[in-house]
C-alpha cells in the first residue's frame, strides 16, 4: 500500500465501456497518481442489453483498488463518472448500487452533454492559440462525442452530437474483430449520418480554416505514438502531438488488413485493444475526414483533467 503525506488532493474516476481510469491531482491540477484498468464493462452489452456479472465484477474490483489508493493519498474530494455503457445498460442502477455498497464510491452516470463538456474542458489544455474554434471528439467504447466550441478561456459549446457507436459496441454490432468490407461500409455509413447531422448544425459558423481538431482517447494517442516512431505506445509522449490526417490515412490503411494476432503483438496496439481496434479506426477516420481538417492533435487530457480542475475551484 502506498503511504502518502497528507495534502489537499482531489481525484477523478472515469468509467467507460472499456476502461476505468483514476487521476489524483493537487489543487493546481498537477497529477500526483494515475491508474487505469481494462474492465471491458460493455462486453456483450450490444447483444444482451445489460452488463454481465463477470464484467461488473471486473469494474467493481477496479473501484475497490481506486478507493484504496484515494485513502492512501488522503484524497479530500472526488467525482466518479460513468458514460455511454451505463447510459445504455438495463441493469445500471443495480451496478451503481453495488459499487457504492462494495467500494463506498458514489458513481454518477452523466449525460451526453456533460460528457462532451468535460472532454472539451480537458482537451482545451492541448489547444493551439491561433484558432478561433475547436473541434473535439472523444472516441469511447460505447459512444463518440463530437463538439464544436469557441477557443476561449471559458469555451462556449456551439454544437455537439453523440454518436451511439464506439470501439466495443461497433465491433460487436458490425462483426469487425477483423476487417471485412461489408461490416466496415455499414459502420462508416452509420457514423457518416451523425457527422452530417453535426455539420448541418454548424453550417452557419465560420469554422472552416479557423478550427483546431483535438481527438481524445487511446486511439489517436496510439496512432500519434506510432507516427512519432516511439519504441512503443507512450500516451504521455503522444499527448499534444499534432499529426497530419494524410499520414493518419496511410497508417490506417496499413493497420486495417492486419490480423487480430498481429495487432495484439504490435507495440502500439496490444492484446487488450487488438479485438476492437478495427472498428475504432473506422469510426476515427470517418469523423476526422468528415470534419475536413488537415491536422489533428492527439490528447490524453480530457474529462478527468476537467473534473479535478472543477474540484480544485470548489
Amino acid at each position: 500500500m502506498v503511504k502518502a503525506e497528507k495534502q489537499d488532493l482531489v481525484a477523478a474516476m472515469d468509467l467507460g465501456t472499456n476502461s476505468n481510469r483514476l487521476l489524483i491531482a493537487d489543487k493546481k491540477g498537477k497529477p500526483v497518481y494515475r491508474d487505469v484498468y481494462h474492465v471491458a464493462l460493455g462486453e456483450g452489452l450490444a447483444e444482451n442489453g445489460c452488463f454481465s456479472e463477470t464484467a461488473m465484477e471486473r469494474a467493481i474490483c477496479s473501484f475497490m483498488n481506486f478507493s484504496e489508493m484515494m485513502a492512501a493519498y488522503h484524497v479530500q474530494k472526488y467525482r466518479a463518472i460513468a458514460t455511454a455503457a451505463c447510459r445504455m445498460s438495463q441493469n445500471t442502477a443495480a451496478f451503481v448500487d453495488e459499487v457504492k455498497k462494495s467500494c463506498g464510491v458514489n458513481l454518477e452516470v452523466i449525460s451526453e452533454f456533460e460528457e462532451a463538456r468535460l472532454t472539451l474542458l480537458g482537451a482545451r489544455l492541448n489547444a493551439p492559440t491561433d484558432k478561433k474554434y475547436l473541434f473535439v471528439f472523444d472516441l469511447g467504447g460505447g459512444s463518440t462525442e463530437i463538439t464544436l466550441a469557441t477557443n476561449t478561456e471559458k469555451p462556449e459549446i456551439l454544437a455537439t452530437v453523440s454518436v451511439p457507436l464506439g470501439a466495443r459496441n461497433a465491433t460487436e454490432i458490425f462483426d469487425l474483430t477483423d476487417y471485412n468490407a461489408f461490416g466496415a461500409e455499414r459502420l462508416e455509413a452509420d457514423v457518416k449520418r451523425y457527422v452530417n447531422m453535426f455539420l448541418d448544425k454548424i453550417k452557419d459558423v465560420d469554422y472552416k480554416g479557423n478550427t483546431a481538431l483535438i481527438a481524445t482517447s487511446s486511439t489517436p494517442l496510439r496512432l500519434a505514438s506510432w507516427l512519432s516512431h516511439h519504441e512503443k505506445y507512450d500516451k504521455f509522449a503522444a499527448d499534444g502531438v499534432c499529426v497530419s490526417t494524410k499520414d493518419l490515412d496511410k497508417l490506417i490503411e496499413q493497420v486495417l488488413p492486419m490480423s487480430e494476432n498481429e495487432r495484439a503483438l504490435s507495440p502500439y496496439i496490444g492484446r487488450n485493444r487488438a479485438g476492437i481496434f478495427v472498428a475504432a479506426l473506422i469510426i476515427f477516420r470517418t469523423i476526422y475526414q468528415g470534419l475536413g481538417c488537415k491536422n489533428l492533435i492527439a490528447s490524453l487530457k480530457g474529462a478527468q483533467e476537467a473534473i479535478v480542475a472543477d474540484l480544485a475551484k470548489e
